[in-house]
């Protein structure tokens, strides 16, 4: 019987009834035992006619009938990890919200034991692929654990209906709604595409410091540091809005983006109402239970850990800015998705050495800077790409030189003082020889359309980015391609050797050296399928071990300092090159008042240090840089002028 809470539904029917009741075809797929009578592999290789006996193994529903018009749809949300099952569980209730607020009659399900979600609508006459695909893109777009990949499959795409077997022992079961609705195909097309721009509406900014709240804001909560309106926004959501998880990242992430330490986050993580998700867990049930102290921090620590590494990603982007060409955004959104596609067909030339590595990230940062501005060229130091991408400024200097003279992208304009250079991609990588591409200009997509691509790139850029952005992934540490292994098992469920070999573009030998390594640390874990990564993120665990722990924070404090010196000997040099009337007065750098700006936005800079043969001195501005004395709040006196 299919199993329910109390009051949902009246329904006996079995699973296997209900399967025969809304099954779009007269066919499901079903699991086979290997060897030794187990289901060691998730798939479903073997067709079971729709009869009055059941299979013995699990099986799925295909969504769509033999015309693959879409009858059914399942919003899937993983829950990969401990973290991932509690994001699965406050996703998964806002879409139901979403659903209620529109009047779609649905059925939510806990999928396993593992505690997934299934959201599952049934559909009048049944629904294009076309609309579908828009309401899963901006679905994917809005929930982060949101698994569209079977929504975007009219052929085949499928999923275990409401009461059927998982392969551990449990089953799928009904948490709210009524089967029988999805019997009964209530919804309309027109209700889908309704949905598809309310999801629009919702769905977090690419930058995700500038997305609105999810809920009404207390009006009177102040948070103790500064923070932007959104941040401020954020932290005053009550109850965390109509997705808690979500809330408290992004209260996390403007605090990272504001200079924040752990000590403020935890200190605001008492009180503060957006933060809920870090006092109270969802017990999947409607209600919510505290957590223990050691819960609540050990999940605060992981989160502001993620934050950062977001916020290191988002640190070089210029401020926000609409697009106002569609035309040239259109361009710029096929150019790199067709990069990526060119990325993944062709492993090997961008795995096959240790510069080939460094060379694909790099791409692909700029690949993400072209993305959030919607723009060809964009303006990218040196450094900031290293800090992007977990490289040293050194490694990112030599990867940009090799694109440039392979030709993937270009300099179009030199550095200039403060001003970084600027690069664009050459689109080399995307039209083979003699192949003539269908103009964008005669073939525009749609506006929302190309939105949701655009999203879709750049959140997958973002997991690219942000998965290996770690002090246990420089050379010091395991390595990049261990970061890409691991950046790849948050793709795949899990890897054979030889099939990571493939997507890395590395021999067998050597992918099993860097898997050994990974498993050595407890980063990931056997698997029916091959390896899979922990349920535990233990990288800042394995970093300490290895003595790399901290390693990209010093570096981003030591570029830091390379910046200041640039700049005071910027000041100092156009100061220097300027008639002497129009020379400002400059203090010692030991004097407390030259900090004050004598119009807003601009920095009075000391005197540059000089050696007595009146040379100037920049291993002595460095020592003033890093002992903090170009700091306008510092407070301290030099001993000696």
């Amino acid at each position: 019987m299919i199993e329910t809470p109390l009051g949902v539904s009246s329904d006996r029917w079995t699973a296997w009834d209900l399967t025969r009741r809304i099954s779009p075809r007269d066919q499901v797929r079903v699991m086979v035992r290997e060897a030794d009578g187990q289901l060691h592999i998730n798939q479903y290789p073997r067709l079971f006619r729709v009869g009055p006996d059941a299979p013995t193994t699990p099986w799925c529903i295909r969504l769509t009938d033999a015309a693959h018009q879409f009858r059914l749809l399942c919003f899937d949300f993983d829950a990969k990890t401990s973290d991932a099952v509690e994001n699965a569980v406050d996703d998964c209730d806002a879409l139901s919200g979403v659903l209620d607020e529109l009047s779609i009659a649905h059925v939510v399900c806990q999928s396993s034991a593992g505690g997934g979600r299934h959201v599952w609508i049934g559909i009048a006459g049944g629904a294009s692929p076309a609309i579908v695909a828009a309401v899963a893109r901006e679905a994917h777009a809005t929930y982060d654990t949101l698994d569209h990949g079977m929504l975007l499959n009219p052929a085949e795409g499928a999923a275990r209906p409401p009461g059927a077997p998982h392969r551990d022992g449990s089953t799928s079961t009904v948490l709210r709604g009524r089967a029988d609705v999805l019997a009964a195909l209530k919804t309309m097309p027109g209700e889908l595409e309704r949905l598809a721009v309310v999801l629009g509406e919702r769905k977090p900014a690419l930058r995700h410091v500038d997305t609105r709240p999810s809920g009404p804001v207390n009006g009177a909560h102040r948070t103790h540091r500064d923070l932007s309106t959104t941040g401020e926004g954020h932290m005053a959501t009550i109850d965390g809005g109509s997705n808690p998880s979500w809330t408290a990242f992004m209260c996390l992430l403007t605090a990272a983006s504001a200079g924040w330490t752990l000590g403020d986050v935890e200190h605001a993580a008492k009180t503060a109402p957006g933060m809920e998700h870090f006092r109270t867990k969802n017990t999947g049930r409607g209600t919510r239970r505290p957590r223990s102290a050691g819960e609540a921090r050990d999940r605060l620590a992981r989160q502001w850990a993620k934050a950062q590494q977001y916020a290191a990603l988002q640190r070089p982007l210029p401020a926000a800015q609409e697009p106002q060409d569609l035309t040239e955004l259109g361009a710029i959104v096929t150019d790199v998705d067709e990069l990526l596609t060119r990325l993944r067909v062709n492993a090997g030339r961008w795995g096959r050495t240790e510069a080939a590595i460094s060379q694909r990230t790099i791409l692909i940062a700029l690949a993400y800077l072209t993305l959030q501005t919607g723009k060809h060229a964009v303006a990218a130091s040196i450094r900031d790409l290293a800090l992007m991408s977990g490289l040293g400024r050194t490694t990112a200097a030599t990867a940009l030189h090799a694109l440039t003279e392979a030709g993937f992208i270009q300099q179009v304009r030199n550095a200039d003082g403060g001003n970084a250079a600027e690069w664009e991609l050459t689109g080399t990588f995307s039209t083979a020889p003699d192949t003539v591409r269908s103009q964008l200009s005669n073939n525009p997509r749609p506006p929302r359309e190309l939105f949701a691509l655009r999203a879709e790139l750049v959140r997958m850029i973002e997991n690219q980015l942000t998965d290996q952005l770690h002090d246990l992934f420089t050379r010091k540490g395991l390595g990049h391609l261990a970061g890409r292994i691991y950046t790849l098992l948050r793709e795949h469920a899990a890897l054979t050797i030889d099939s990571a070999a493939r997507l890395l573009g590395v021999s067998s030998r050597h992918t099993a050296t860097i898997l050994s390594r990974l498993r050595r640390h407890r980063l990931i874990i056997t698997h029916p399928e091959g390896w899979t990564r922990s349920r535990r993120d233990l990288r800042t665990l394995a970093a300490r071990v290895l003595g790399v722990e901290g390693m990209l924070d010093a570096r981003r404090d030591l570029y830091g300092a390379e910046r200041e010196v640039w700049a005071w000997w910027q000041a100092e040099h156009a100061t220097m090159t300027s008639s002497p009337r129009q020379r400002p007065r400059r203090p010692h750098v030991s004097s407390r008042p030259l900090f004050e700006a004598s119009t807003p936005g601009e920095r009075v800079w000391p005197r540059y240090p000089r050696s007595p043969d009146g040379r100037a001195d920049h291993h002595q501005a460095r020592e003033y840089v890093d002992d903090g004395v170009l700091n306008p709040e510092s407070r301290w006196q030099l001993s000696a002028a």
